[in-house]
């Protein structure tokens, strides 16, 4: 059975067609009550609607899981290869943006759990770095 109802939207007169969604209980529902059980933005509630009609996986809070274990992997750094004084792959080379892509030293497309190991593990340097020194300025109002 396919519902439609219609709004009368309050100043222009215009009308909006919201369309209602039919979830495995029988319940009847808008995504305007998915947003507003949820939390999720207007094409967030959209999404979910549209790949999932049970009753607790579309009103399953924003940002949890469904049942997915995430793990963190953990960067390690390569050690730099020299030849005659020169490095050929410095750490530094690791992460470069070029576009909308990110490369490790080696030219080699780097995946999106590699890219936050390794901000988190430079953010780990930052930190032992500004720690470490005494000549920052200020290292309880930047973080320190």
């Amino acid at each position: 059975m396919y519902m439609k109802m219609v709004f009368l939207l309050s100043g222009n007169g215009k009308t909006m067609k919201n369309r209602m969604y039919r979830l495995t209980s029988g319940r009847y529902v808008t995504v305007y009550d998915v947003m507003d059980a949820t939390g999720l933005s207007k094409p967030g509630a959209y999404k979910r609607l549209a790949l999932n009609r049970d009753d607790e996986t579309v009103f399953l809070k924003a940002g949890a899981l469904l049942g997915i274990k995430q793990t963190k992997s953990k960067w390690v750094s390569e050690p730099v290869r020299v030849a005659m004084g020169i490095p050929i792959n410095p750490s530094y080379l690791d992460g470069v943006v070029k576009g909308n892509s990110m490369y490790n030293r080696d030219g080699e497309l780097m995946k999106y759990g590699a890219r936050c190991a390794l901000v988190r593990y430079n953010a780990k340097l930052r930190k032992e770095w500004r720690d470490s020194t005494p000549n920052i300025k200020n290292k309880e109002r930047y973080g320190g």
